[in-house]
């Protein structure tokens, strides 16, 4: 495991705790995290996952400053509007689309499997900024997703941190399906 892996690993897993507690600690925290993985998916080729991690950066400070302008109100989580579903799959599918495109130009490594957890990854975030509910399950799901490729990339220290995301992303909707 490299230096920068367990960087990414001890922060990774402390942001997500921290956004579980619904604490805005999540986002700092987040941003080493981040920048540790950014340098790491460029060394083993996976561009999504990098470009994705640059997009997290940003979220990661727009979320600080969204939940710091918000921190004399209640936490409230909510249901997604049902409505909004449609267009957010459509959304992702026309990411992926995109995605996986650029990630063939520029010679990423397994494109279409980066180019849909990118895709759906970011959408999520976008979520998960929200308070949305919902944004565990797709969590779980995207996460266990991530073991699986970064299993085939043999980037083992990243499959076990995703794979700790996905049960912490099980008692993230626990924890805040109490306060929705």
């Amino acid at each position: 495991m490299t230096g920068l892996g367990i960087l990414a690993f001890i922060f990774g897993v402390a942001g997500v705790w921290f956004t579980v507690k619904q604490n805005i600690l999540c986002w700092p925290i987040s941003l080493v995290a981040v920048i540790a993985s950014v340098i790491e998916f460029y060394r083993q080729h996976l561009f999504g996952d990098m470009t994705l991690q640059v997009f997290y950066f940003f979220a990661s400070v727009y979320g600080w400053l969204y939940w710091n302008k918000k921190k004399d109100e209640s936490f409230v989580t909510k249901h997604i509007d049902s409505k909004l579903i449609p267009l957010l799959l459509v959304i992702t599918v026309i990411q992926a689309i995109v995605y996986y495109y650029l990630l063939i130009y520029f010679g990423g490594d397994k494109p279409l499997f980066d180019a849909i957890l990118t895709a759906a990854s970011l959408t999520n975030t976008f979520i998960m900024t929200k308070k949305w509910l919902e944004n565990w399950l797709v969590w779980i799901l995207i996460d266990i997703s991530y073991v699986l490729l970064y299993g085939i990339k043999n980037m083992w220290p990243f499959a076990l941190l995703y794979f700790l995301f996905a049960v912490m992303a099980c008692y993230g909707w626990i924890k805040w399906k109490k306060t929705t």
